[in-house]
């Protein structure tokens, strides 16, 4: 039951698998997580508190704990197990690109991240050579709403303009007419 590094295949069983605890445990989705934990070589603690959180979220799935994913028991099949590598971006696109290479010849089956529009575009056109899907959590430019230029990008985020036009839409249904930082 040896596990290469460079795959997520058991080589006993040649089947999708990861180890835990010494053994292989069927995995039914791989996701590769980037979290800009560093930035210009300078820590961002603040960001810890994603790789926390999502490390308790793949625990509660795997573990059928509906307490923090109250859907997962209901929308999962039984027996269901989520694999996740969280590694850090750097919030440097080259970083990023080099992790999803990594992760697409490892089969993973989804590309989570990046926080940063500067780091997407990039990670998107090269998932989307496998066809392999990108979710971004933080990326909001204008250009990345192109599908034909990057198919395989979904965002949980709206993009710059619609945001900037929800926010003046609110600011006008509040009675201002002028705003200011101070």
């Amino acid at each position: 039951e040896a596990m290469s590094a460079s795959t997520l295949r058991c080589e006993a069983c040649a089947q999708g698998t990861a180890k835990e605890g010494g053994h292989c445990v069927r995995v039914d989705a791989s996701v590769g997580v980037l979290v800009p934990l560093h930035s210009e070589a300078q820590p961002r603690p603040q960001h810890l508190s994603i790789v926390a959180a999502a490390a308790m979220a793949v625990h509660h799935i795997n573990t059928r704990d509906s307490s923090l994913v109250p859907d997962a028991v209901l929308l999962l099949p039984a027996g269901f197990k989520l694999d996740v590598d969280i590694q850090d971006s750097f919030a440097q696109p080259v970083a990023a690109v080099k992790r999803a290479v990594e992760w697409v010849e490892q089969g993973r089956d989804v590309v989570i991240g990046s926080w940063l529009s500067a780091v997407t575009g990039p990670l998107a056109l090269v998932a989307s050579l496998s066809n392999t899907p990108v979710i971004s959590w933080g990326s909001t430019a204008s250009t990345l709403s192109d599908r034909a230029t990057y198919p395989t990008l979904s965002r949980t985020i709206a993009q710059d303009a619609l945001l900037v036009a929800s926010l003046v839409r609110f600011i006008d249904a509040m009675g201002s007419q002028w705003t200011s930082p101070t």
